[in-house]
């Protein structure tokens, strides 16, 4: 019994000194913020002229202790002139958030452990311009992820560039999901296909 309040107290010591730290890193980088809870401190990259904010209660997980699933710290990458904005309550676990240009979350969204979530395909479609570093990224397709209220992505999914994802909608855990769920819709599979109204 001591030993676990022991482990506990140096636990949310370790994530006071966490969320405070991540705070600062905000600070550095520019991301409007308020209050925020961090386990563990993400990889954070936020280029020049990019906008990015995360909602009052934020959550983030980055190690063991703050999800079972989170077994690798999240990475967020805003680029250079692209907009990333986080609403309130929104928790996410071990994910990656890549904004070449905008991607938007609302409030109360649930991000599970391993998810990726970009609105860019990082790469040319020509192989031509594969072939040279220098033109790889030239003409890269993006296009706006938007993440609607009360949804819940499950383990392992991968949302690419152009998903609208609609509000209180659920997705399966390893889906791959790109263009529109509607409201209120359990989405599952790779491709991800509508299951059932929720």
């Amino acid at each position: 019994m001591i030993l676990q309040k022991t482990y506990r107290f140096f636990a949310e010591l370790s994530i006071s000194i966490d969320s405070w730290i991540l705070k600062r890193m905000f600070d550095f980088f520019g991301v409007g913020h308020s209050s925020l809870r961090s386990v563990g401190l993400p990889h954070l990259t936020v280029r020049k002229g990019a906008k990015a904010s995360v909602g009052k209660g934020f959550r983030i997980n980055n190690r063991f202790y703050g999800n079972a699933l989170s077994v690798q710290k999240c990475a967020i990458w805003v680029g250079e002139n692209a907009e990333l904005t986080i609403g309130d309550n929104v928790g996410i676990s071990s994910s990656f958030i890549v904004a070449a240009e905008r991607i938007t979350i609302e409030d109360n969204v649930k991000i599970g452990g391993g998810c990726y979530i970009m609105d860019t395909d990082f790469h040319s479609s020509d192989p031509e311009a594969r072939k040279n570093p220098g033109s790889d990224r030239q003409g890269t397709r993006t296009a706006p992820v938007t993440i609607r209220e009360n949804a819940f992505i499950g383990a392992s999914s991968i949302i690419l560039k152009g998903t609208v994802i609609g509000r209180n909608s659920i997705i399966g855990a390893g889906s791959v999901v790109t263009g529109n769920v509607s409201d209120n819709q359990l989405w599952a599979g790779n491709p991800a296909r509508f299951i059932k109204q929720l």
